[in-house]
């Protein structure tokens, strides 16, 4: 038990830190490079991305699963490390020749070619970065403490290289050297705890549930990254960055979101493994519960602030990520209720069935929807498309967690704390009517929502929300 606690507060320190280092740099990258070089780096780095995702395939699920099975068997332990590195090892080869072929005869990426030749660096050592060997002996405090040290790298590079707009390609040059040292740093951490041999290797016992994990991350792809791509090839790079920067603050808020939520949720695929059903359903509806009492002020919040909010952080000349920011962070609340629907019941499961069903309906979505309006409404239809793509995966969630697991969400309860939204909304859209200026705006309505916050949470619809932070909090200390 004391070792899970570790791992379960290295775990919220590396989620804490993953998102404390961009709020330190990104406001400083958005006002000196500008929302052009934003879009650059973003389409490219989201290109590149692509093919890291089908260099990988499944290697990084699968691999965690399989790691964690021998970490205690030496010899097996060897065998796996090795099968799968191979397979990754003729994966990367195949990508990396098509990155090269396409850098190079792709019209659309011939003015990009230095970023993408950049960016073959972070294919290349995503190969050795074997982090899901590291999650399956559950290394944690390794993990935690390398990525501090080099994110607190990256941002002294960012800080003393990144001087005025001309210098994108240095900064994609800091971001492709996180992965190159982490790499690096990994690989030969890796020793210590096994070796890699080609000899007497049987891959093909492994390529089949590769092939399988890698669908479903493909298929999510589809409506989570595709977008930025999508919208690089058929509007230009200042779509992009409105678009890239309002999915930037977007993901900074929900980041909150999932280091807090995280720690609520106890471990679910142990309670389905014993059949504790009731106990599990009890689990949901808190969880649940807890998501709306923070999601429903969050959006009213920045809703009302988005102008101030995207002002603060990115600074002048991002005036067109404001709508795609106010219409993706209402994805504060359903992909919220995805981590509780998909990720912590469905994919808890041993079947793997319906996680691949919701993919599939999210891809398809997607696709169609990215396709039929991003090309006319830019950085506004990417970020329709993926809000309606996520709410089709959250409907599609909820249908199949209830004839799989007969598990449901309290829709009266939920209805209920929607309801009470309303206690946010009057007061912060009363002042965003009536205060002209921003930043008084901004001010008023905070000083607003926290007093309001606590009536609605401890007197109109009282909740375990505070106990769950005490206990959180308690855990997370010892």
């Amino acid at each position: 038990m004391p070792g899970v606690r570790k791992n379960f507060a290295y775990n919220f320190l590396l989620t804490v830190s993953g998102y404390i280092f961009p709020l330190i740099t990104y406001p400083y990258i958005s006002r000196v490079l500008g929302v052009d070089n934003i879009g650059v780096c973003n389409f490219v780095d989201s290109v590149i991305n692509y093919f890291v995702l089908f260099s990988q395939l499944g290697i990084g699920s699968y691999g965690v699963r399989e790691v964690a099975r021998c970490k205690d068997d030496p010899e097996r332990l060897k065998e796996v490390f090795s099968n799968l590195f191979f397979l990754n090892l003729i994966t990367f080869v195949i990508s990396s020749i098509v990155l090269v072929v396409c850098t190079f005869t792709v019209p659309k990426f011939l003015a990009y070619k230095p970023f993408l030749l950049v960016g073959l660096f972070k294919l290349l050592f995503t190969l050795i970065l074997v982090d899901w060997f590291f999650q399956g002996i559950e290394q944690f405090r390794f993990i935690t403490i390398r990525t501090i040290v080099v994110k607190f790298l990256y941002v002294i590079g960012v800080f003393v290289f990144i001087r005025d707009s001309g210098d994108a390609l240095i900064y994609y040059m800091l971001t492709t050297g996180m992965v190159v040292l982490n790499a690096i740093l990994n690989w030969h951490w890796s020793k210590r705890f096994t070796k890699l041999s080609f000899k007497g290797l049987h891959p093909l016992p492994f390529i089949v549930p590769i092939l399988v994990f890698g669908y479903y991350r493909i298929l999510t792809s589809m409506y989570t990254t595709f977008n930025v791509v999508f919208l690089g090839f058929v509007k230009n790079d200042v779509e992009v960055g409105y678009f890239s920067q309002a999915t930037k603050l977007y993901s900074l808020i929900m980041a909150t979101f999932s280091a807090f939520t995280t720690v609520m949720v106890p471990r679910v695929s142990a309670m389905i493994g014993e059949g504790r059903q009731k106990e599990l359903q009890g689990i949901v509806d808190r969880i649940v519960q807890l998501l709306v009492s923070l999601a429903v002020p969050a959006i009213v919040y920045c809703v009302a602030n988005a102008e101030s909010i995207v002002h603060l952080v990115s600074g002048p000349g991002y005036e067109g990520a404001e709508l795609p920011f106010r219409i993706v962070v209402f994805l504060l609340l359903v992909i919220g209720l995805e981590q509780v629907v998909i990720q912590q019941c469905l994919m808890a499961s041993s079947d793997t069935r319906p996680t691949m069903y919701v993919a599939t309906v999210g891809a398809v979505v997607g696709i169609l929807l990215n396709v039929a309006i991003t090309p006319r409404l830019g950085a506004v239809g990417s970020s329709i498309s993926w809000g309606v793509s996520e709410l089709a995966v959250l409907v599609a969630g909820l249908v199949l967690v209830k004839k799989t697991l007969g598990l449901r969400i309290d829709f009266r309860a939920f209805l209920r704390s929607l309801a009470f939204g309303l206690c946010y909304l009057v007061p912060v859209w009363t002042a965003w009517w009536l205060i002209p200026d921003i930043w008084w705006r901004l001010g008023v309505t905070t000083v607003l929502i926290v007093p309001i916050f606590l009536l609605v949470n401890l007197r109109l619809n009282p909740s375990t929300l505070l106990d769950e932070m005490k206990v959180a909090l308690k855990r997370f200390i010892r």
